[in-house]
């Protein structure tokens, strides 16, 4: 698997510091498991956040005396990071992180359609602000309508691939997607194009009939 898309940089710092959104969190975590360069990236992150609260600490003069400096001490090494490890996925198509979350895998997912080739699975109770996190299944050819974004979307490929205006994306690319973006992806030609997608907000369709069924979808 090569992996040529990638989240941006202040993300996954928002990510390491936890000051991301739970739907999003959880795109970022399937990502991972894929990508060996953000992993990479993410120890690095983690270390110097360490690093970081190590001089900080340095810095402050301790006011209790050897006690305080050992209590420093402790405080420092439980601070080290955790090294990045990658779960190991046992469903052919879902990420590790999911498979709690969907009894019996991927085969056991019951898509709602959206369109004639366009599906959808909706994960409940998982918090993403006033967007959503969700399973897209899109067959080979078929376009999701033009749309922009009222705020973040994280976009994962879990199989297949599309196009949009900004590349091709393919199993475990990311697209990390702002209120700047106007997009209208395109399944690839081969299986159906799967994709996890957390958003914040919801979207911005340019055609009013999409605008208009945007609630009945939830999308």
């Amino acid at each position: 698997m090569i992996i040529t898309q990638h989240p941006d940089d202040s993300t996954l710092v928002a990510y390491a510091a936890g000051a991301v959104i739970e739907g999003f969190s959880l795109v970022l975590a399937a990502h991972l498991e894929f990508c060996p360069i953000c992993r990479k990236r993410m120890s690095e992150l983690q270390a110097l956040a360490g690093a970081m609260l190590m001089v900080e600490s340095a810095m402050q003069p301790p006011t209790g005396g050897l006690d305080d400096i050992w209590a420093r001490i402790d405080e420092a090494e439980s601070a080290q990071p955790e090294p990045v490890v990658s779960p190991v996925v046992s469903d052919p198509v879902l990420p590790g992180v999911l498979l709690p979350m969907l009894d019996g895998g991927f085969d056991s997912i019951s898509w709602r359609r959206l369109a004639p080739g366009i599906g959808q699975y909706q994960f409940k109770g998982v918090e993403s602000g006033g967007g959503g996190v969700r399973l897209l299944s899109i067959e080979p050819g078929i376009t999701i309508p033009q749309h922009s974004h009222a705020g973040g979307e994280l976009t994962l490929v879990l199989q297949g691939a599309y196009r949009d205006e900004i590349g091709t994306f393919r199993r475990g690319d990311i697209a990390d997607l702002d209120d700047s973006v106007t997009h209208r992806p395109m399944a690839e030609r081969g299986p159906p194009c799967i994709c996890l997608i957390a958003t914040d907000r919801p979207l911005r369709f340019t055609s009013a009939i999409n605008r208009m069924l945007q609630p009945i979808f939830g999308i």
